[in-house]
């Protein structure tokens, strides 16, 4: 797909305008904007992060669970977020990983069916666990920061959230739509929710479409808005390219597994060269993500619960 068509581009942004004029978008959540503030602080300490953490006790649960899980394999006692953070994750992975869990503080979406938080988060962090496992695999040429690629995964949907926050009834009608028809594309079903006026021209977007916009009202990085705007498009090779491929490759794969919403099992060709990945390998990875299935489930369940 490379970089939009100005005629899309420019007619999206003028859809936005009018949209914006009409519906008033969230605001970031408190503690997202202390994380961003922190991520573009050159000097930012683990002490400063663990002490933004520590202000949501269910956050700071999540990133102490995940480092004592056996996914890591760390040995040693975990006695506090510090030694999380020190001794197993690392700064990046910690501040990215609180940064994607805090920004979900603001919407109340239904927590079942396909769209609902349940099935969200299970694919979020199933997504976002693959991705961080698979970067080390790719070219040193091409691969991304590891926290950064994590943070990818754990949004790329949010798009959803925020559908389901602007337009409750036709959230749900696109829910029942994904229950009904497992096998067709998420985009597809889409174009076959009814809206009025605005609301019309909103949904026609898409999720991809509205996630981008919103993690750019936020001032999230670019990296992660290029990654919601183009996770569907296996023909992106635009500016970080390398991120919505993964999570396209991370979509399909788990796809075999009953996760997420990929059209099917089948790993576009041109991603696997565009990443410079085989089958096998990629393959290799999902089964050591799976290993630690248990942990990932339990993990998404908690995410539902405390969003």
């Amino acid at each position: 797909m490379g970089v939009e068509p100005s005629g899309r581009s420019s007619l999206a942004g003028e859809i936005q305008r009018r949209i914006e004029q009409i519906y008033e978008l969230p605001p970031m959540p408190d503690m997202a904007r202390r994380i961003l503030a922190l991520r573009a602080d050159p000097d930012a300490s683990s002490a400063d992060l663990v002490a933004i953490v520590e202000l949501d006790p269910s956050l700071a649960a999540q990133v102490i669970r995940y480092a004592t899980s056996p996914y890591y394999g760390y040995s040693g006692r975990i006695e506090s977020l510090h030694d999380a953070i020190t001794r197993v994750l690392g700064f990046d992975l910690v501040m990215n990983m609180a940064l994607g869990l805090s920004t979900s503080k603001t919407f109340r979406n239904p927590c079942a069916g396909p769209l609902g938080l349940e099935a969200f988060w299970r694919h979020a962090v199933f997504t976002a666990s693959f991705v961080q496992s698979v970067v080390k695999r790719l070219p040193a040429e091409i691969r991304p920061e590891p926290g950064m690629a994590y943070l990818a995964g754990l949004l790329h949907n949010f798009g959803f959230l925020l559908l389901g926050h602007l337009f409750p009834p036709e959230f749900k009608l696109l829910n029942k739509l994904a229950a009904a028809n497992p096998n067709t594309p998420i985009t597809s079903l889409e174009k076959c929710v009814l809206g009025m006026g605005q609301a019309q021209e909103l949904l026609d977007m898409g999720h991809a479409q509205i996630g981008a916009w919103l993690m750019q009202s936020w001032g999230m990085p670019e990296e992660l808005i290029v990654t919601i705007r183009e996770h569907h498009h296996p023909d992106y090779q635009g500016e970080h390219a390398v991120y919505p491929q993964l999570i396209l490759l991370a979509n399909h794969l788990l796809k075999r597994h009953g996760i997420g919403d990929a059209p099917t099992p089948d790993i576009p060709a041109q991603t696997l060269q565009l990443l410079g990945l085989t089958e096998a390998s990629v393959e290799a990875s999902l089964e050591q993500l799976l290993d630690g299935a248990d942990m990932l489930e339990s993990m998404a369940r908690q995410l539902a619960v405390d969003a």
